[in-house]
């Protein structure tokens, strides 16, 4: 009886084994490793230019092809874009002006490989229900390509994942992509004469040299727009800089001497100048001068 006892519960043991895996019919992750995508993103194409005529055109592309390792039935892949509005939020409790960050949105989903995906601002304006024109310079995109596989799962990853460049655990998924709205800096660099007498009978001229990113610097900041108390002083060069933001102009890089020359201006790239309507040096307590309301007008030589 005892043989006959063994015998029977072993046939149990296999009859629900089997049925066990008929009930579950999760794959084997050890078997089934996953799948990556390969994105590939043009450089002509890796911003939204905020000064464009056509904004609602800009656009961003990229390509997207997916690697399953001949493992993984591939289904599909979601492009999935999340928004950052750049300082949306004022909460003084929890340190002033916030970004405020929006919930996933699907914009594509890709089921041929490998393809192109364009996304415009039109697009992502009307994927985040938002107007046009509240996309302002500054606010920033990101999309990350779940992988959808034909046994059920959905595979993720972080953006800039190391996966991106060496698919060392390829089961978390896809890379992604991101990219902003900015303006191309476009100040020429070389020598700029200005509206101001030299105090010898000509116009003060600087030289403007490009730091890239919208920084740039000037050899001599010593305008001598008071020749009563500067006399003709440009023996003595003081330097400075600005910053170009979407052809808005912000003189005050501090120089030598403690001078930080401040002001505020407006780049004209079809005339080719630099137009502030004052200067001022608060670190002498000097200022603001105008020029005698005629401002400053830098032109490019």
């Amino acid at each position: 009886m005892k043989k006959i006892f063994i015998l029977f519960l072993s046939a149990l043991i296999v009859v629900f084994s089997c049925e066990d895996e008929d009930l579950d019919p999760r794959p084997d992750l050890n078997e089934n490793v996953g799948a990556i995508t390969l994105v590939e993103v043009n450089p002509d194409k890796n911003f939204f230019n905020f000064l464009a005529s056509d904004f609602a055109a800009e656009e961003v592309e990229f390509s997207v092809d997916v690697d399953g390792f001949d493992l993984t039935d591939i289904t599909s892949v979601e492009v999935e874009l999340v928004y950052t509005d750049l300082g949306a939020i004022n909460d003084p409790l929890r340190g002033g002006i916030l970004d405020s960050v929006f919930s996933p949105v699907v914009v594509e989903v890709l089921s041929t490989f490998p393809g192109t995906v364009n996304v415009t601002a039109s697009d992502v304006a009307q994927a985040l229900n938002l107007p046009l024109d509240s996309l302002q310079v500054g606010d920033r995109f990101q999309i990350t390509l779940p992988i959808n596989t034909a046994d059920g799962r959905r595979l993720t990853t972080a953006l800039a994942s190391d996966l991106c460049n060496q698919p060392a655990q390829p089961s978390f998924g896809g890379c992604g992509v991101a990219w902003g709205i900015a303006c191309p800096s476009a100040v020429p660099a070389g020598t700029w004469t200005t509206n101001v007498s030299d105090g010898s009978g000509g116009f003060y001229v600087i030289e403007v040299t490009d730091n890239g990113g919208g920084s740039y610097s000037v050899a001599n900041m010593n305008l001598d727009y008071q020749p009563a108390f500067y006399g003709t002083f440009t023996s003595l060069p003081i330097g400075g800089g600005f910053t170009d933001v979407c052809n808005t102009i912000t003189f005050g890089q501090p120089a030598e001497f403690g001078v930080t020359w401040s002001g505020t201006g407006i780049y004209d790239p079809n005339a080719q100048t630099i137009t502030l309507a004052e200067i001022n040096d608060p670190a002498f307590g000097q200022g603001p001068w105008d020029n005698g309301g005629a401002g400053f007008v830098f032109t490019k030589d």
